[in-house]
């Protein structure tokens, strides 16, 4: 099986089975995951690897973004929209400019992201009869159906 089935594979199983919190702090990981790809590849001045990992972690970026719901999400919605605007247009200022230093920041931000969500992911369900599963996830913020791209 080729990377690319491998990866949709195993994200439609993840996006079936774990709670929407998990799903969310791993898509963080898989962009700071990929942030440090590019700064490694931006080091060693690999430009075509450095443009593949920052169009991956753009691409995550993307998907968190458009799935954010408004209407339900409120302020918090509206505090990530705009979170992820500005981490969009610094992702692409890596590829504009080079800089480790720009990796560095977006993923240092990505990591105080991931720690909240991971914080309320620890919390557990809101029902104390409930199942992992049902965790709840804060309005606005519901986990994204991506075409992982490897």
């Amino acid at each position: 099986m080729d990377p690319m089935r491998r990866a949709l594979t195993a994200y439609g199983q993840a996006a079936e089975t774990l709670p929407p919190l998990q799903q969310i702090v791993m898509l963080y990981d898989g962009t700071i995951r990929r942030l440090k790809e590019a700064r490694a590849a931006d080091e060693a001045g690999r430009v075509g690897e450095r443009w593949t990992a920052v169009g991956k972690a753009a691409a995550i970026i993307d998907g968190l973004h458009r799935s954010l719901d408004h209407e339900r999400g409120g302020e918090i919605a509206l505090n990530l929209d705009r979170i992820y605007t500005r981490l969009a247009f610094r992702l692409q200022q890596i590829n504009l400019e080079g800089g480790s230093a720009i990796c560095d920041e977006v993923a240092g931000r990505l990591g105080e992201l991931r720690a909240a969500w991971a914080a309320l992911l620890s919390q557990g369900p809101a029902n104390p009869g409930a199942t992992e599963s049902a965790a709840p996830t804060p309005a606005g913020a519901v986990p994204p159906r991506l075409a992982v791209t490897g």
